[in-house]
């Protein structure tokens, strides 16, 4: 098949797990033998990171949108759902290539307006987020799990962006025109289902790692972005209080809080590429994940299980369908420092043999799971 995949970043200009997952769909196909283009915004990265970055040669044909208006179509994009830049290279493209699938996923700065399909193929959304239903795109109100909808009143007082095109018609017809929602976890898939019918759970994977037995050090990981939303303080004033030891691998805008805050047992890596990261994850007692928002599948969490590494992770969203396959008694309730405290203090990873976890990473969230569902939803 000739297939397209839409996101706003994809690696190496990108800034989060999603992306990653696009990276890893499209090499996964294009191995397949599936002719792959990927259509993402340059423009999106440098108004976020600005740092340069070269993309690597591979099977995959990449297509990487830089507007006249440069980071601003990113930004109109995103408050008024669409431009004609972008939608003009995207239907330029279409019709040139034909597709038999287009499959879009992190679109919040590309616009609504590709969701509209132009000609007759299968037309696929993965909902990352919760950017189809929530202005936000994270479904918390003051905090907590959005359960009324007072989208102005919410934006207003977190100083984000209303968008005014989610009440216009032409904004719901495109919708309507995605053949499949696919959701990777099924805590979004009951979140999507009160307001559409096509939704289909597929968990995310990772591709195979290169991993080897290594020594299990005393060390547990977080990484990732160091954001409130996903509870890395929480995680900071725990480890400060105990004399385990905690390496956080990532950067953002906590950063300088989190030096305030940490102590001796803590260690502030920054971000560290895949090599190492995975290195350290190999090595560790568990993967920690923290969130205090309804996270979906986070890629983290599934490429710690292919590494043999157990994961430890919130009540949050769908981070408790993948923990709970490790073990029950290794889910905390967010925000709950003492549960957590005492899942860490007595943690003993005897009882997480590596060869264990990897067998649960094949079983749920390997590629060969995945493509099993995704190529009948792509017929």
């Amino acid at each position: 098949m000739k297939i397209l995949l839409t996101t706003s970043f994809y690696p190496p200009h990108h800034i989060g797990g999603d992306a990653m997952h696009v990276k890893y769909l499209a090499e996964a196909l294009a191995e397949k033998g599936h002719a792959v283009h990927v259509l993402y915004s340059l423009d999106a990265y440098n108004f976020k990171k600005k740092e340069k970055k070269v993309l690597k040669k591979s099977k995959v044909t990449v297509h990487a949108l830089k507007s006249p208006l440069g980071t601003l179509e990113p930004i109109l994009n995103y408050c008024f759902g669409t431009q004609r830049y972008t939608m003009n290279y995207f239907k330029k493209l279409v019709k040139k290539e034909n597709f038999d699938v287009v499959h879009h996923h992190n679109i919040s700065l590309l616009g609504y307006s590709i969701l509209k399909k132009i000609g007759h193929y299968i037309n696929l959304y993965t909902a990352h987020d919760y950017w189809l239903i929530c202005h936000k795109h994270n479904m918390l109100k003051y905090n907590n799990l959005c359960k009324e909808k007072k989208c102005f009143s919410c934006c207003l007082k977190d100083k984000k962006i209303y968008q005014f095109f989610r009440n216009f018609q032409k904004f719901k017809e495109c919708i309507r025109d995605i053949d499949t929602i696919i959701a990777p976890s099924k805590f979004m898939e009951r979140v999507l289902k009160r307001r559409f019918n096509n939704v289909e759970v597929i968990y995310n994977f990772a591709p195979e790692l290169a991993h080897k037995n290594t020594k299990i050090k005393d060390y547990f990981v977080y990484a990732g972005v160091l954001e409130e939303l996903k509870g890395v303080i929480n995680l900071v004033r725990v480890f400060s209080q105990i004399d385990k030891k905690l390496l956080l691998i990532g950067n953002g805008s906590l950063e300088n809080k989190i030096r305030k805050l940490k102590t001796k047992n803590i260690r502030l890596l920054g971000w560290k590429e895949h090599k190492e990261l995975f290195s350290l994850i190999s090595s560790a007692q568990a993967v920690i994940v923290p969130s205090t928002w309804p996270e979906n599948n986070p890629l983290i969490a599934l490429e710690s299980l292919l590494l043999g590494t157990p994961v430890i992770g919130s009540d949050s969203g769908g981070i408790p369908e993948i923990v709970k396959k490790v073990d029950n008694k290794l889910i905390f309730k967010k925000n709950n420092l003492n549960q957590l405290k005492n899942i860490i203090t007595n943690f003993d990873r005897s009882k997480y043999p590596s060869e264990k976890m990897r067998n649960i990473y094949k079983k749920y969230f390997s590629q060969e799971v995945f493509f099993k569902k995704y190529i009948e939803l792509a017929k």
